[in-house]
């Protein structure tokens, strides 16, 4: 038996963040995690820390009001302010860089939306710079230039948290998958028991169904990524540099995003909902794109070269989940949907959980509770959310292979060879095993 203050279960960015403000708080921590430390969907992010996140103002002031979108800024910026200092104090070694951060379009919806953007910025009061003036090897019609923002190297940074979680007296144990929900002060895996005075459920997607209903409240979308360098030559050079100082991020639906890491260029784009039925292969987009705008880079070393899936839990109301995981578990909490800024958001709800251990009696306002009317707020998307549970189960009826969550109908993914779920997000390699959650199931009769 394992006794603690705080269990944790999930040992990506956002429960070595729980651990990290439990035990600043004097708590004594234990986290959980299915296989290694930083090793899930924490390991595929890019790893940018802004609070230009996308087209997010303007939507957050029309869904939830001025007062919230002006919150969830100001909650950003000192999130961004916070983990610099973090991670200069302890001495985190995770390659921290400063860089400015380019929101851009090269179409004229996208130049119109970028200028309702700039208002909501002035609304709230925040500068924001428009240029046409960046690097990019084609022209764009607006952009706006955010200075002041940062990347890290995200495996780094997991490992140095998890060190000093270590070192400060937490424990972690790795390889233990958790499939119960806990049962007041007890979590039971296996025949092993932990006992603990609260529980945080930080596994990316929430892996217990009921109460919660997380499934209905969230869906998961996929963005895909390629590592890639450049020959040396002197026709290469600006390409090569280009984003060495600043990172690039399309709004356009059929746009990329460019990030560099050391000599090295990352390009994120083609963002599907997981399980969705591709027209063309995904990774074929990007190279036509790179072929297009970045020649020469096939013929550079192949060995630095690396392609991923990055996963993400997307809300319907475009703000994460923090706080108790329902109305009927005092001392279960839960952080996720972070909404593709996982950097950022998973930082604001670790605190936001932990303080409401630390003060369950606080009156300060949670924008973050995950018992608010998001499916009422995001209706559009909450309808379409419901469409493709449900023709998922149609699915079924025409022989489709079924997930062992809550018996979606699986599509094979010919880029990444797996089995993606299209309800919930779930995946498994092609011998059956978990890649993603929320199932704590493999799959069975894989041939």
């Amino acid at each position: 038996m394992v006794k603690c203050d705080v269990a944790i279960i999930g040992g990506g960015i956002a429960g070595l963040w729980c651990g990290y403000h439990a035990i600043k708080a004097g708590q004594k921590v234990v986290i959980l995690e299915a296989k290694k430390i930083g090793s899930g969907v924490t390991c595929g992010s890019t790893a940018i820390f802004t609070y230009a996140q996308d087209i997010i103002y303007t939507p957050l002031i029309k869904k939830h009001g001025f007062h919230v979108a002006k919150k969830y800024l100001a909650d950003t910026k000192s999130a961004m302010s916070d983990i610099k200092q973090i991670i200069r104090k302890e001495k985190l070694d995770c390659d921290l860089q400063e860089i400015d951060f380019v929101l851009f379009s090269r179409k004229t919806k996208g130049s119109r939306a970028l200028n309702k953007e700039l208002k909501s910025y002035r609304k709230l009061k925040q500068v924001v710079g428009l240029t046409k003036d960046i690097k990019l090897p084609y022209k764009i019609k607006r952009g706006l230039k955010f200075e002041k923002c940062f990347q890290v190297d995200p495996k780094k940074l997991c490992k140095s948290l998890a060190a000093y979680i270590v070192k400060s007296g937490g424990q972690i144990f790795e390889d233990t998958l958790v499939t119960n929900p806990p049962k007041e002060n007890t979590l039971a895996i296996g025949d092993k028991i932990i006992t603990a005075n609260n529980f945080i459920v930080a596994t990316h997607f929430p892996y217990i169904n009921l109460p919660g209903f997380y499934w209905l409240k969230m869906y998961q979308s996929q963005n895909y990524c390629i590592e890639f360098s450049l020959p040396k030559s002197p026709q290469s050079k600006n390409l090569s540099s280009f984003c060495n100082d600043t990172s690039y991020e399309s709004i356009d639906q059929t746009g990329f995003e460019y990030r560099c890491y050391g000599d090295n260029i990352l390009i994120d784009g083609v963002s599907t909902r997981t399980g969705t039925k591709p027209k063309k292969p995904k990774y074929k987009k990007i190279e036509k794109h790179l072929n297009k705008y970045f020649p020469g880079w096939e013929s550079a070393e192949k060995s630095t070269r690396h392609r991923w899936v990055a996963q993400d839990c997307i809300t319907m109301d475009h703000l994460p989940y923090a706080g108790k995981y329902s109305r009927f578990q005092d001392n279960v909490f839960v952080v996720s949907g972070f909404n593709k800024w996982g950097m950022t958001n998973s930082y604001i709800a670790a605190k936001v959980v932990t303080d409401l251990i630390e003060n369950p009696d606080g009156k300060s306002e949670n924008i973050y509770c995950p018992q608010r009317p998001a499916l009422f707020i995001g209706f559009a998307q909450t309808l379409q959310n419901v469409g493709v549970i449900a023709g998922s189960f149609l699915r079924l009826l025409g022989g489709a292979k079924k997930c062992p969550h809550m018996g979606c109908a699986l599509r094979w993914n010919k880029d990444e060879k797996t089995w993606d779920c299209p309800c919930h997000g779930s995946r498994f390699d092609c011998k059956g095993e978990i890649i993603n959650n929320p199932s704590t199931e493999k799959l069975d009769n894989v041939k």
